[in-house]
Parts: structure tokens; sequence; C-alpha cells
């Protein structure tokens, strides 16, 4: 047994005898003093396997058969937790032996083990709040040493960080602990997810640089393995970040790459995949102002499956092609009530007040004092950047010289946030 294996049968000891309602002096008469069960219980001291064997023997637990049936649920667990990462359902007869597994007394590794599968379990089902509530429990455990608990705890926290839209959580932490050299002894698979998702953390911080230097190690870490669905995850964000740093042509090499791959695997050939594909090839169009085009793989993204993400896309480019005949029947099928989602809702206002053209000094000011706070809360610079000057625009042929230049002045503060983290 290792020295971290020897310390989990000493809390072993330790939830057993106190389930039981046995005193120290109880279970080490004849074995050992009680002072000396106290340190192995707490992993103060690592005595010889033959006192652990007698120590369980005296709760009535046999050590080899305990650890044949840790080694079985061991393997289980991580059996489970490979189909979470790989976006595999789990079968009904696996979710109850997980169900089973997990138990919130988190008296040795394998109790860790098992409520941080199930919490990975609990974000596959979009259970978030729930699954940050285990974590939190499960966080004081955490002893930060290159072990499987830890790297667990760094994966599936970082999940939740994304989830919840904390993305300088991840930086942060990142940069300050250097939580990959933990990730060092993890599967290639695994360490590739992390790389993964410290690009997509960074995309979003607006880091493109860094960004495109983390896609660059998780592809290079996941070379020479067949998982479709993730190697399409990579051409796709790689992608986007080229993409965001003014790198059209070589963006649009990445998407075509993920097409070849869509095409050719069946099994990941689902509409949110195409429809998530095709937005971003949109998007790179009208980032090079070529508007026509961009509206056609909007327009297509959408025809897999209804996204209103993909709609407001398609409505913006509409605008910018001067494409009024499709605006119009984009606002008539896609009114206000349709959409939740804050920012989609202020640009559909946006729009709508920028197509209408019969606008007021009153309409416009309302306009930006209702969006462009939000943006810059949210920090939706490229939005800001966009609308900012269009209103600026408004404001200047109306002689609202005043209000044209706050407008500008959206842009310049969004503008320099961008650099500033772009240069950082």
């Amino acid at each position: 047994m290792t020295d971290h294996e020897v310390k989990n049968w000493g809390r072993l000891i330790k939830y057993h005898r106190q389930k039981q309602g046995l005193k120290q002096d109880d279970v080490s008469v004849g074995i050992c003093t009680p002072s000396y069960l106290s340190r192995i219980e707490n992993g103060v001291v690592i005595a010889e396997q033959k006192v652990y064997e007698m120590l369980l023997a005296r709760l009535g637990i046999d050590l080899d058969q305990e650890k044949g049936n840790l080694e079985i649920k061991h393997s289980f667990l991580e059996t489970i937790y490979a189909k979470l990462l790989s976006n595999e359902s789990l079968t009904e007869n696996e979710l109850t032996r997980l169900e089973s597994c997990h138990k919130e007394i988190f008296q040795q590794e394998i109790d860790l083990l098992a409520g941080l599968v199930y919490s990975r379990y609990l974000f596959s089902i979009d259970a978030i709040n729930e699954a940050r509530e285990l974590l939190l429990k499960i966080e004081p455990f955490i002893t930060w040493h290159q072990d499987r608990i830890t790297q667990m705890y760094i994966a599936i926290t970082t999940n939740l960080h994304l989830s919840f839209l904390e993305f300088q959580q991840i930086i942060f932490r990142e940069d300050h602990q250097h939580v990959s050299n933990y990730m060092n002894t993890a599967n290639r698979f695994e360490q590739a997810n992390y790389f993964y998702h410290l690009a997509f953390a960074h995309h979003r911080y607006y880091s493109f640089q860094q960004a495109l230097d983390y896609i660059n190690s998780a592809t290079q870490v996941f070379s020479h393995q067949f998982k479709p669905l993730f190697q399409l995850k990579l051409y796709s964000m790689k992608g986007v970040i080229l993409n965001d740093l003014h790198r059209f042509h070589e963006a649009l090499v990445e998407f075509e790459a993920g097409q070849d791959l869509l095409r050719n695997v069946e099994a990941i050939q689902t509409p949110r995949q195409w429809s998530s594909l095709y937005n971003n090839i949109a998007y790179c169009y009208e980032c090079q102002g070529l508007f026509k085009e961009a509206m056609s793989f909007y327009e297509q993204a959408n025809s897999f499956g209804e996204d209103l993400h993909t709609v407001i896309n398609w409505m913006r480019a509409s605008y910018q092609e001067r494409d009024e005949e499709t605006l119009y029947q984009l606002f008539i099928e896609y009114p206000n009530e349709r959409f939740n989602v804050t920012h989609h809702h202020y640009q559909l206002l946006l729009l709508k007040c920028a197509s209408e053209g019969n606008f007021t000094i009153m309409k416009l000011k309302d306009l930006e004092e209702l969006v462009f706070p939000y943006f810059k809360q949210q920090e939706y610079y490229s939005l800001t950047l966009y609308y900012a000057p269009l209103w600026a625009a408004f404001y200047e042929e109306l002689h609202a010289y005043k209000q044209a230049n706050i407008c500008l002045k959206h842009a310049l503060i969004a503008s320099e946030k961008v650099r500033q983290r772009m240069s950082s």
C-alpha cells in the first residue's frame, strides 16, 4: 500500500469506530496505545500493515476484502467519469450504481471520488446549482497534490465556472496556482479538455492570443486520438479565436476542417453541431464586411434548428447588407416576446429602431441609457463596438453632437478594454 492509501485506512478505522460507538481504548487494547491509534486515524503516523489489519479486524472488517471492493468501485467510477467526459449517456443501471456509491460522508478517498463523479453527472444534466453545492462540500477535503481527486476537482470546477460565465476565476486560478501542473499525470484527453476550457475562458475574456496558445496546447496534447466531437470543438474554437484576431483566412481553414469532419462522421452529425459551425462561419464573413455571405450561412445555421442567437446575428447582417425585405420578414417571424436572453432582446430593440429610421433624440437616448450600460456591465465589448458608433452616427444626423460624443466614448472605453486584455 502507498502512504496515501494507508492514510485512507486510518480514516476508515475512525469512521467505523465512531459508527459502532466505540472509544479508542476499546479498539486499540492489545494492539497499540489509544494515542497511537489517534495518530493513525488522523494520518499523522503510518503504521505497519499488520496493525491496520488487526484494528480493522477488531471492527469486523476484512482488509483484503475491503481493498477488493474499493478497486471495483474505483474502476466503475473511472468508467463513468470517462463516459461523462465524452458526452455519453449513462444507462439506468449505471446511474443507480453511481447514486448508491455517492454519499456525503467523505471518510475515504473513494467517497470523494464518488462525490466528484456525481457532481460531473449533475453538470451533464444541467443541474449546475446542485453540482456547485456538492463541490463546495468537497472543497475542504482537496489536498492539492498531484492525485486523482485534485485532477477531477480542477476539471469539474472549471466546467462549473464556465457554466456560470466566471471566466476571470478560471484565468486567475491558473495564473496564480498553475493548476495545469496538477493535470500532468492525467490522461491526455483530460489534459486537452482542461487546455480547451482555458482557451474558452481567455477567448470570452478577450485575451485572444492567450486563448490561441491554449487551444494549440490542447490540439498538441490531443493529437492521435479519435474523439471526433472533441476534435470538432477544437476546430471550431480555434477558428473563432483566429477570427477575433482578424486572421480570417486561417479561421475559415479551421471551419472547413470542421465541415469535413462533420460530413464524414455520422455519429456527430447533429443539428446542434451543424448550426453552431455555420453560425461561426457566418460571423467570420460578417467580420470581413461580407454581409451577403454571412446572411446565407446564418440562414443555413438556423435551418438546422431554431437558435435565437443565430436569428439576432442574421438580423444584424441583414441590416448591414441593407436587405430590408429579409430584415422585415425576420422581425415579423421573431417578435420581441420570443427573446428571453437580455442581450438578444436589446439588440432586437436597437436593430428595429435603426431600421425604422424615424427616430428622435429622446428615443435614441432611452435606448442608449438602457442598453450600453448593460453591455458594459456584462463586458459585451464587441456589441458596444458595433452599436455605439452606429448610435453616434444617428445622433449626428440629428445634430445632437454631445450625445454622439457620449456614444463614441462608450466605444473608446470598450476598445481600450479589449486592447488591454489582448496585450496582457
